[in-house]
């Protein structure tokens, strides 16, 4: 028995394959010498070879093939989880359509302030320039901990049509989105479309905001189609800004 385990290790491979070349080196030279011709010619420098090589213990192909076959854990990922996690984005789109302009709708959404009215789940959102703004979630869900915030940057803007935005730094919630309004077919108004693309799984979004991204993004739609459609947006749009620094008035660059 201690024989056939050390023919599986290393040595057991060289040894064998040594052995193979010269039983195999000694069957093509014998096959050769029995043909005429250069068929048996090439048969028998063949097999001198093979067997010359078994003799001097040079590695065999076989030895070769069978060394450079990977171990079952060398077929495993080297990447870090969290690295894994963000190679492999989740989308998710809602769709509504809304009995208004595009503009009243692109107007609202723009002010990312007001985004805390369709979205529950975010505390608030504080604008801090053109194409920059800070959200912060109400708390931190079933993950436990401190609530989790984090720094967006508006990338895109085509008026009255698309807003892109994206996450920056560190985030637990690293993500992407997008709002693009189009005329609704038979002119029944505009149609919204909000698209988000987070880099963590849907489980874990929930476990940090409550919702997971498809219940956040069809909850903001039909939260927004509710406010548009009873007039309580307009309402909205004349209330005091402040200092004026909620609405976004430049383009991303």
């Amino acid at each position: 028995m201690s024989r056939i385990g050390a023919g599986l290790g290393p040595t057991g491979v060289a040894t064998g394959g040594r052995w193979l070349a010269l039983m195999g080196g000694t069957a093509l030279g014998v096959l050769g010498l029995r043909r005429s011709g250069w068929g048996g010619a090439m048969l028998a420098l063949g097999g001198a070879g093979l067997f010359a090589a078994g003799a001097l213990g040079l590695r065999p192909l076989g030895e070769r093939a069978l060394n450079a076959m990977p171990g079952s854990g060398a077929w495993r990922s080297h990447v870090p989880a969290s690295r894994r996690r963000s190679l492999t984005p989740e989308r998710t789109q809602a769709v509504v359509t809304i009995a208004s302009e595009p503009g009243t709708i692109f107007r609202f959404w723009r002010n990312f302030a007001n985004l805390p009215k369709l979205m529950p789940q975010l505390e608030r959102v504080d604008v801090l320039s053109a194409t920059e703004s800070r959200w912060f979630a109400k708390d931190g869900g079933t993950a436990g901990g401190e609530a989790p915030n984090w720094r967006c940057v508006l990338d895109r803007v085509d008026e009255d049509r698309l807003l892109t935005w994206h996450t920056v730094g560190e985030t637990v919630l690293p993500h992407r989105a997008s709002l693009m309004l189009s005329q609704a077919p038979g002119d029944r108004g505009t149609e919204v479309r909000l698209t988000l693309v987070y880099r963590v799984p849907a489980a874990e979004v929930a476990a940090h905001l409550g919702v997971t991204p498809e219940g956040q993004a069809e909850e903001a739609l039909r939260r927004l189609k509710q406010r548009v459609e009873t007039g309580e947006l307009s309402t909205i749009e004349r209330q005091p800004r402040g200092n004026g620094s909620g609405i976004f008035r430049g383009t991303a660059e």
